[in-house]
């Protein structure tokens, strides 16, 4: 058994503090010291106080975060609920620092059972699931539909990929020449890369970017307003600002001339002059651009200096020409920007003209289907929120429910759901209200952990806010706390020294807060060894090259791939050598072993390969790109073949894959010697008359084709996954992991059919152009090594960890954003956040130029904030390694960590060949003892019982739905069949339906929907609908079949039967005892009418000839009726339940008295 820790008073008191239910309180917590724990404490503290349960919100950043905290509550109060009173009150005790008396020790036991009671249960959930609940409660004043559905991430890419799919088209051919206009400026602008970033980056900007063109108006308000902001009129054009620089004032014909006329060193400044003095500028040619470029400004962009272009003969001849030069340089340097600038907002209202067009219809999906995607939560309820009319009631609703809120990891908190959560706490500090309950706001976090800037957070809005919640309480004579949690419960000291060492120097904290400092850490595990291990950083390897073109080329594996195999080798040798974990005086097993990366690369598939190239237990991808995996390309590539059996390398494709393993020499042998227009198609049908194997192979094509136009995507893919065999044959192929990817597939699929997009073909155009990214939960029980990014890897931590660094420069993690937010404002008017589009550097500026050094600096910031998140993931061990290209970039996780430690650290003699390696340590290696894991104790000698090693027994199955149609084969007793054997008149209907059926299906039909008709309508209806469903009917059967639907909708003894608000094709299901059996029983009433105090169910019948008395009725058609009227009853209290058999071919209407109705049930109950 291992030691319980020793935990230091002061780690002890700050988290009392911290859990302190009458105080509002800001944690800034370390990585690793325990603020779920803290948090669990402070909910466990609200509920020991008296606190309802459901008065408590408790906000966390992942659904598993929540889950783990809801776990920790419920099985700390389950404890006290059963615990021995000894026990409880010292748990009691350390919570309150006194005694408990007996009824305290009462309501403890009770918080149990209280909790579990509460309606909903206690509210620990994302903030997304809050507001979801919350636009649930008041849809009407959020305006949005009450029975909205949350879209997940398929869904929205495949709402996402229509939506750009119907805006292209409306600008290609739809002749909206505005949009077509703005498409073709984007288009030449930014190529079609360019568009297709800025389509994907506007809906992940869309709210702001909805907002900020809402707020600015249509396209001309727009124009004025990027005008106004640049300080340009209404009457600038290219042309005029080209006028302004040209002819150059400061050097006219004479000064050109005088520089001309130097006999000699002055070869930059002569080159310059004929460049101004040649240049075309006419109605067909305009040089004047160009030419001011290339005299004026560097290749970069720069001004160049005059005293670079002139010389000692140039200034004897021209004094000024230095200042001239600088001056004019200058002035070319700010207009050409200016110009620059200009064309950036003429494409920038293009770039907004098609943006606006994609989110409207992008909205308008949403709206039509009923939908909201996760942003929508958030930006929806703080809207509602903060609405003049509504918003006041919405949160008086709300003020009655929530007393206290805590906010976990609140540094990765984006300003919206800040501003939800500070217009759902401002009453917490209004001063007294009508209950006279002490209200709280709870937050903690660590800004040195802020990561998620993609998704909007701001690592300093922790702190801000936490000084407003401050300023607050004090205003109101509240109390609040600042509590810091520096000792980590995770780590070891060599980790933690390490972390400390490396984040101590300025250059390295940087962006770790408003008041960034060096990091403190503190090991409750004090004498626990553990290390941290550096290995040199590996760079491309080069070969000779050979003179002989002829000869091979051995080309040397890429640094990646290389790093790689030593890490495989590494932690292959651990595993077969029983490598200890000094730390915790154990063996090291697969599950401690995890490999961070900043980005995924090639590394990550390299380093699974390897890993199960050695058997090595691996977990898969993180994330997966769903085009990428190679199972959904081979279900791509059978689409693209149902869709043009013509396509060769479709087929091709399809063949080779495991739907039907055709080798290589097969596939040859199938293809080679084709006539010069045959199809591999056509070839394959002509060999699979003489082939057995290729005559199977045809078939199942041919079977699939003949379906895939003709049923859903869904459908179509899950005939052939399922009853098909292919999923079985890829899993055996690829292994379980391409379960998970089939599945997702599916999932797109019927993702793909709720947005209303039609047929195969969109369906493969639009997975292909969204190649939605899946995520996959890695299953941390599971005895695997672990890969992912360190983004992936928040929250959770590691025995070993390996630190991957892929040689990058800081500011290169993710690609420069196209459309720059900037703060905008019109002249005593609007001001927000204001975009600007910028496809390329060629159409930077010196205004965008100074927005991207900005968000370089803030991607610098968090780029060492990675690194620290990456290296607090390690409890025991840290491996810092990665790999260059040719570029070396500086100031990367690697060089940060080997300049901080390099110093301290010792070389060792790593046992994978190739590694040079150095050791950082702090503590003192010990001698191990292992200590095997609390799983294995003692084994006893029970032998293996025998029963064992027999089969199980089959579990009894649930009974099949009984169709009250097909209730004769219980009416006789020596009968066993199926229970559903179909209509006990038309016979068996699992073979091809009959005229009799089908006349029997099309009276139903005709029954069931004219009734809702006018009668002036019914009759043009009914031809309509039989000139389709018996358009193979000879005439006098047609004929036929509708007069006997008309004769019954004419009867005026039927009348009651299709009364206005009478039901047609009432599903019901129910349980019933029969022959002492508990039976499933489903069936359809074809009519259901309630009159007063009774019901009448009808069910139609085809049969000719048609009965005419009930003494000539089957007697399954009566039980069937006594089925039906045993499951209504209970759901009709008070009203009698009557029956009826309606005969279309008479029409005869037959009423079945209740009597006979339950004579026939008791037959069917009867044991």
């Amino acid at each position: 058994m291992r030691k319980p820790r020793i935990i230091p008073r002061e780690t002890v008191l700050d988290q009392n503090r911290a859990a302190n239910p009458r105080d509002s309180v800001w944690v800034s917590a370390n990585a690793g010291s325990g603020k779920t724990h803290v948090l669990t404490e402070r909910v466990i503290r609200l509920l020991l106080d008296g606190t309802d349960p459901s008065k408590i919100l408790c906000l966390t950043y992942t659904k598993a975060a929540a889950a783990v905290m809801q776990n920790r509550v419920f099985a700390r109060l389950s404890e006290w609920a059963t615990t021995d009173e000894e026990k409880l009150a010292q748990a009691i005790e350390q919570i309150d620092g006194q005694a408990p008396d007996r009824e305290r020790l009462a309501q403890a036991r009770r918080l149990f059972a209280r909790a579990l009671e509460t309606p909903g249960g206690l509210k620990i959930q994302t903030i997304h699931a809050f507001c979801e609940a919350i636009l649930h409660q008041f849809p009407l004043e959020a305006n949005i539909a009450g029975h909205f559905e949350l879209m997940d991430d398929l869904m929205q890419v495949a709402l996402v990929g229509e939506a750009r799919r119907q805006l292209l088209q409306s600008a290609r051919l739809d002749k909206n020449a505005e949009l077509a206009a703005a498409f073709a400026d984007v288009l030449d602008a930014a190529g079609e890369f360019g568009l297709q970033g800025l389509l994907d980056e506007a809906v992940s900007k869309r709210h702001d970017l909805a907002r900020f063109i809402h707020d600015i108006g249509h396209d001309e308000l727009r124009r004025e307003t990027f005008y106004a902001h640049f300080g340009f009129a209404s009457t600038d054009t290219e042309d005029s600002i080209l006028a302004t620089l040209w002819p150059v004032r400061e050097f006219d014909s004479a000064i050109l001339g005088e520089i001309l006329e130097i006999p000699r060193s002055a070869t930059r400044a002569q080159e310059f002059a004929l460049i101004l003095r040649f240049a075309k500028v006419n109605q067909q040619i305009d040089q004047r651009e160009a030419t001011l470029k290339t005299a004026f400004l560097k290749a970069g962009g720069e001004p160049k200096s005059g005293s670079f272009v002139s010389s000692k003969a140039v200034t004897d001849r021209v004094p000024d020409f230095i200042e001239r030069f600088d001056r004019a340089a200058q002035r070319v340097f700010e207009g050409l920007d200016r110009l620059k600038q200009l064309r950036l907002v003429r494409l920038t209202l293009s770039a907004l003209a098609l943006v606006d067009d994609l989110l409207g219809r992008y909205q308008q999906m949403k709206k039509a289907h009923g939908l909201l995607d996760f942003d929508d939560l958030i930006v929806r309820t703080m809207n509602l929120l903060a609405r003049q009319d509504a918003g006041p009631w919405v949160q008086y609703k709300l003020d009655k429910g929530i007393d206290h809120m805590l906010v976990d990891e609140a540094q990765d908190t984006s300003p919206n759901q800040w501003r939800v959560i500070r217009l759902l706490s401002e009453e917490f500090f209004a001063g007294k209200t009508a209950r006279n309950i002490r209200r709280t706001l709870f937050a903690v976090g660590d800004e040195k952990q802020s990561i998620y800037s993609f998704q909007g957070a701001v690592p300093e809005d922790f702190a801000e806010h936490g000084r407003a919640t401050e300023r607050k309480t004090r205003q109101s004579e509240l109390s609040f706390e600042r509590v810091n949690l520096n000792f980590s419960f995770r780590s070891a000291p060599d980790v933690l020294s390490a972390v400390d060492k490396v984040f101590a120097r300025p250059e390295a904290n940087r962006g770790f807060g408003v008041d960034h400092r060096a990091t403190v850490h503190t090991a409750i595990r004090a004498n626990d060894p553990g290390e941290v291990q550096i290995w040199d950083m590996l760079t491309p390897e080069t070969v000779r090259q050979e003179d002989d073109w002829r000869k091979p080329v051995d080309s040397l594996p890429a640094p990646p791939v290389r790093l790689a195999e030593q890490i495989a080798k590494t932690i292959e040798l651990w595993l077969k050598d029983g490598e200890i974990l000094e730390g915790q005086k154990r063996r090291l097993e697969a599950r401690d072993i995890m490999v961070l990366v900043r980005k995924r690369d090639q590394f990550m598939s390299a380093l699974s390969r390897e890993l199960k190239r050695r058997q090595v237990p691996v977990a898969g991808a993180d994330r997966l790109k769903l085009t990428d995996h190679i199972a959904v390309k081979d279900l791509m590539a059978l689409g693209r073949f149902m869709l043009l059996s013509s396509d060769d390398l479709s087929l091709a494709a399809v063949l080779k894959s495991p739907l039907f393993k055709l080798g290589d020499d097969q596939l040859f042998a199938l293809a080679h010697g084709r006539a010069e227009n045959e199809t591999l198609y056509q070839r394959l049908i002509a060999r699979s008359e003489e082939d057995l194997t290729l005559f199977d192979v045809a078939k199942r094509l041919r079977d699939w084709r003949s379906r895939a136009d003709t049923v859903p995507v869904f459908e179509f893919y899950a005939d052939i996954l399922g009853p098909g065999g292919a999923r079985r044959d890829i899993l055996a192929r690829l292994g379980n992991e391409a379960g998970d990817v089939i599945d997702e597939f599916q999932n797109y699929a019927v993702a793909t059919e709720k947005t209303g997009l039609p047929g195969l073909q969109a369906f493969l155009e639009i997975l292909d152009a969204a190649a939605p990214e899946i995520k996959r939960e890695l299953d941390q029980s599971r005895n695997e090594v672990r890969i992912m990014t360190v983004h992936a890897s928040k929250g959770l931590e590691a025995a070993v960890v390996f630190l991957v660094d892929s040689g990058s420069a800081a500011s290169a993690g993710g690609r420069t954003p196209n459309l720059l937010s900037f703060d905008m404002k019109e002249k005593d008017g609007w001001e927000g956040k204001g975009f600007l589009f910028v496809p390329s550097k060629a159409h930077a500026t010196q205004f965008t130029g100074n927005i991207l050094n900005g968000l370089k600096v803030r991607a610098e910031e968090e780029y060492r904030r990675l690194l620290y998140v990456g290296m607090t993931r390690a409890e025991d061990r840290l491996i810092v390694c990665g790999y260059r290209g040719a570029r070396f970039a500086r100031d990367i996780w690697h060089d940060l960590v080997d300049d901080a430690l390099a110093e301290a650290s010792e070389p060792f003699q790593h046992p994978v060949e190739g590694v040079v390696a150095k050791r950082y340590r702090v503590t003192e290696p010990v001698p191990m003892v292992t200590v095997e894991s609390d799983a294995a104790g003692e084994v006893d000698g029970v032998p293996f019982p025998s029963s064992y090693r027999m089969p199980m027994a089959r579990e009894a199955g649930l009974p099949r739905p009984l169709a009250p149609s097909g209730v004769s084969v219980l009416i006789e007793p020596d009968n066993e069949a199926p229970l559903v054997i179909g209509s006990p008149v038309l016979g068996d209907q699992r073979g091809d339906p009959s005229f009799a059926i089908r006349r029997g299906i099309v009276i139903h039909a005709l029954l069931q929907m004219l009734p809702n008709l006018d009668a002036g309508q019914r009759v043009p209806a009914a031809k309509r609908y039989l000139s389709r469903a018996a358009f193979d009917w000879k005439p006098e059967d047609v004929e036929n079949a509708l007069q006997s639907v008309l004769a019954v909708m004419e009867n005026p003894g039927f009348q009651p039967v299709f009364a206005p608000g009478s039901l047609a094709e009432v599903a019901i299901m129910g349980t019933l005892r029969l022959r002492g059996k508990e039976h499933a029983v489903s069936g359809v009433i074809d009519r259901l009418a309630v009159r007063g105090d009774k019901v009448l169910i009808v069910d139609y019948k085809t049969n000719r000839p048609a009965p005419q008395a009930l003494a000539d009725v089957p007697g399954a058609y009566v039980a069937q009726l006594a089925l039906y009227r045993q499951l209504l009853e209970p759901l009709y209290p008070g009203r009698t339940v009557q029956a009826a058999l309606l005969f279309t071919e008479g029409p005869y209407l037959i009423n079945i008295p209740v009597n006979e109705m339950q004579d026939s049930l008791a037959r069917l109950t009867a044991s």
